[in-house]
């Protein structure tokens, strides 16, 4: 696989809407009732099991529902759960709010908010096969809101899952040791356009300041679900921020010392990473035990306490050497002039290591010598300033009050385009105008502008 390679999004449901089978839930709903408008379903888990297979939608109404929903249907046409109100339906559980299990096929999820209680335990939403194929497939969350687990991730993807889709939504404060995403032993999956940040104190909680990765990608399980390695996995056009946790990384791709190759044939692309966390991050991006993995056309930005500004690449335990890792076109800028080292790890632990392209900037002031790699290893570094927005303390964070975010805003898309524009968008007279490598860049920027025969550097074209 070239470094540029990756597969399309899917995009499921843009006419679903136009669709004439519909099915309802509602909080005052019985689940031994028809599931019409008027004598609802009372809960997913039931809807998905009586829903008729021709592509239907089933709306839930606004209300909170308590309880697990564990799902496990194949659906032979694509399958739709959607919130009449966006983020009014509210699936709260002390355990998994939505567990879809093996042979879950061809459904979508948009518009709801997924939260644990105080003494909730495990994972809030779990996708996982098992032993025995099939595996979840061809699942898709869009515009949901994700927060508070207080028993492990967010969410969890693993046991063989395939064809998943996470898109425009919103993921917040996992459990202490834990992530917002645990991408475990999968193949093709997407997370694209989401928001990712931790603000334990905003949901009451003083319980979550040793949490890890925001996302990580890698196999615990060996061969126990017969696969080796997550691979072909997308992580692109996302807003990550405001880290509160442990010394750890972003996004992590391999994690657990594992004598194989725990992730291949990743792309990490068009991103947007900004540094203002109240506590230190180790690094922005951690690989070990990887291969073929491809960080592209990000934009990294902040006064980030870090040890390695930019990344570490490595080895853990019994990992093996990673392999054809590459950096280009991104955008790495310190505007305090505090940057740390630049990377971390050791060389020799790394066979194929390529940096080029990308822009530094530690507000004029020398970057450190790194134990790995900086930009003396990069053949067309930039070394001026992207003019990027310099202030990210009084960022306002993306917080869902019932009726609206506190910038007055109302949608997760909307947001999206108010943090990137804000602390992404870069001017025409940057440093990182039409200096970015063409035969690498993503064919659109982090926004979906398409880019030129003379791309620019970071995530944001001009």
């Amino acid at each position: 696989m070239t470094p540029l390679a990756s597969a399309r999004t899917p995009d499921a449901g843009r006419n679903a809407t136009a669709r004439r089978c519909q099915r309802w839930v509602g909080p005052s709903g019985r689940d031994g009732a028809p599931g019409t408008k008027t004598k609802p379903w009372a809960t997913l888990e039931r809807a998905s099991s009586a829903v008729p297979d021709r592509h239907c939608i089933v709306w839930v109404q606004n209300g909170t529902y308590d309880g697990v929903n564990s799902i496990d249907r194949t659906f032979r046409t694509h399958t739709f759960f959607r919130a009449v109100h966006p983020y009014q339906a509210i699936l709260r559980s002390n355990g998994s709010a939505l567990d879809i299990g093996s042979g879950a096929a061809h459904m979508t999820f948009a518009g709801f908010q997924f939260e644990q209680t105080s003494s909730g335990s495990g994972v809030l939403v779990y996708l996982s096969g098992g032993k025995h194929p099939p595996a979840p497939r061809g699942i898709t969350f869009r515009n949901d809101i994700f927060h508070d687990s207080y028993g492990d991730d967010v969410m969890k993807i693993r046991g063989g899952s395939h064809a998943i889709t996470v898109v425009d939504n919103i993921f917040y404060n996992q459990a202490d040791n834990e992530q917002l995403i645990d991408v475990n032993s999968v193949y093709d999956v997407t997370i694209q356009r989401n928001i990712f940040f931790e603000d334990f104190a905003a949901s009451g909680r003083s319980d979550s300041r040793s949490t890890k990765h925001l996302i990580v990608v890698k196999d615990s399980d060996g061969n126990d679900d017969h696969r080796l390695g997550s691979s072909n996995i997308r992580i692109r056009s996302n807003v990550f921020m405001h880290y509160e946790g442990g010394p750890e990384s972003m996004i992590a791709i391999g994690n657990d010392g594992k004598p194989y190759i725990e992730a291949k044939h990743v792309r990490i692309y068009d991103n947007l990473m900004i540094g203002d966390g109240p506590d230190p991050l180790h690094t922005t991006l951690t690989v070990n035990g990887a291969r073929d993995v491809g960080f592209f056309n990000n934009t990294v930005v902040g006064d980030q306490s870090s040890s390695s500004f930019g990344f570490e690449v490595d080895t853990k335990g019994q990992n093996p050497k990673n392999r054809n890792i590459w950096f280009y076109n991104n955008i790495w800028d310190d505007p305090t002039g505090t940057m740390g080292d630049f990377s971390s790890g050791t060389r020799s632990h790394t066979v194929g290591l390529t940096l080029d392209h990308n822009l530094y900037w530690n507000a004029g002031k020398r970057i450190k010598k790194s134990d790995l790699v900086g930009p003396g290893a990069d053949r067309h570094h930039v070394l001026r300033n992207p003019r990027l927005n310099p202030h990210q303390s009084g960022l306002v964070l993306p917080l869902w009050n019932g009726s609206r975010f506190p910038s007055g805003l109302r949608s997760i898309h909307a947001e999206f385009l108010r943090l990137v524009r804000t602390y992404g968008r870069i001017p025409a007279n940057s440093a990182a105008v039409r200096h970015a490598l063409a035969s690498i860049a993503p064919a659109v920027d982090i926004l979906g502008h398409r880019r030129g025969p003379r791309p620019d550097i970071g995530a944001f074209e001009i």
